[in-house]
């Protein structure tokens, strides 16, 4: 039993996440956990076995028990989460890193006072990275992959895109629709983070879900759940989706211009972004910001608009939700009456006392009182925002 114990590494939910991403071919080249030669190519030449790649991938836990088992440079290392096997690892090399340079390379800085996911990388971080091969077990990604690959088989054009809905709103429709427009299917990889927010991944889901079943043809559009483990939050977010999304068989990956980590910027009076630099080996599609014109009265890109912007309403899914965080209800110009209630229902549970007097008293109805719910309620209320006989 000693020696047992003296090979265990005990690693966290995000770690084991990602690994078992690598091991499922999601972050295909990468493979393995890769020895100091090939980390220090990939943080500086961003290549692995001849491929583009946006840093090293390596495994190099914190903690002082985990720090004095790998001093011991063990041959074979068995993994555990929540005191659990979950996996081994055959040790090829183990080697020093500076934790400050890691978290540099993956968020693009190191400031801990104004990036507090690099406060969090740092305390999940070692001295010791382990090289080599290893096996996880499976939580269930490899079922996700299968699904899809089973609904893209015989279509040629796949396109996927990445989307936090929270909430959706109609741009996010338009670049939906125009998706489908051109392409056989579309992948919608939903994020969902590992330590849940204020908008749960269910809520977002079932939004997304709503939207898709109620307003869009069958079978254009799967909706895949993408665990969004730390190496996602970084500058090098862009690459990683994409790498994934190829991975999971799709021919394009479509984003937004304004995306976070897609680093766009001029040359020579050319549009240019991280991708010109890195070949990953899938199209990848920049969508033009969209707002709704008052003059236009539509949504409309910002580079096809005649108007100033001083007529354009933004759709910023942080400022929508604001609304919704005050109790407010977002116009139906910026999303859908029903998805409004759905986030309004959850954000405020038991909001009204005697919620079937107000929705009879409201609502037109067939004169019989019926259980109804609160997004229902909201539902109505919007109907009559929006009657204007009277105004």
């Amino acid at each position: 039993m000693e020696s047992s114990n003296k090979n265990k590494i005990f690693i966290d939910k995000e770690a084991y996440y990602t690994l078992a991403m690598v091991q499922a071919g999601l972050l295909n080249p990468i493979d393995k956990l890769m020895n100091s030669k090939e980390a220090k190519i990939a943080d500086t030449e961003k290549k692995y076995k001849g491929k583009s790649v946006p840093f090293s991938f390596i495994l190099a836990p914190a903690g002082k028990r985990n720090e004095e088992v790998l001093k011991q440079n063990p041959q074979k290392i068995e993994l555990y989460y929540n005191n659990k096997k979950i996996g081994e690892v055959n040790v090829e090399e183990i080697y020093e890193i500076d934790p400050l340079k890691r978290v540099e390379t993956i968020y693009g800085t190191k400031d801990t006072k104004n990036y507090p996911q690099v406060a969090r990388t740092l305390k999940r971080l070692g001295k010791y990275a382990i090289a080599g091969d290893f096996w996880v077990e499976d939580y269930g990604i490899k079922k996700k992959i299968d699904y899809a690959r089973e609904l893209i088989k015989n279509k040629e054009k796949v396109v996927g895109m990445t989307m936090h809905a929270k909430p959706i709103h109609r741009v996010h429709e338009k670049i939906m629709r125009q998706a489908i427009e051109k392409n056989d299917l579309l992948i919608i990889f939903l994020i969902k983070n590992i330590q849940e927010d204020e908008v749960p991944y269910k809520l977002r889901f079932e939004s997304l879900k709503f939207v898709v079943e109620n307003y869009f043809p069958k079978d254009k559009i799967i909706i895949i759940p993408l665990l969004n483990t730390y190496i996602f939050s970084g500058v090098n977010e862009a690459i990683l989706d994409a790498m994934m999304a190829k991975n999971f068989g799709c021919t394009k990956f479509i984003m937004g211009q304004t995306h976070k980590g897609l680093g766009i910027y001029y040359e020579a009076d050319h549009l240019k972004s991280i991708f010109d630099s890195m070949d990953i080996g899938i199209e990848i599609e920049t969508i033009n910001e969209y707002v709704y014109c008052d003059k236009c009265k539509t949504i409309v890109s910002v580079n096809s608009c005649p108007h100033g912007s001083h007529h354009h309403i933004s759709y910023h899914s942080d400022s929508i939700f604001e609304l919704i965080k005050t109790g407010l209800m977002p116009p139906t110009i910026l999303m859908r009456k029903e998805i409004s209630a759905k986030f309004l229902a959850h954000m405020f549970p038991n909001r009204f006392k005697n919620l079937q007097k107000l929705y009879y008293d409201i609502a037109p109805n067939k004169g019989l009182i019926e259980e109804n719910k609160e997004e229902d309620f909201y539902i109505a209320l919007m109907k009559l925002y929006q009657t204007s006989s009277l105004t």
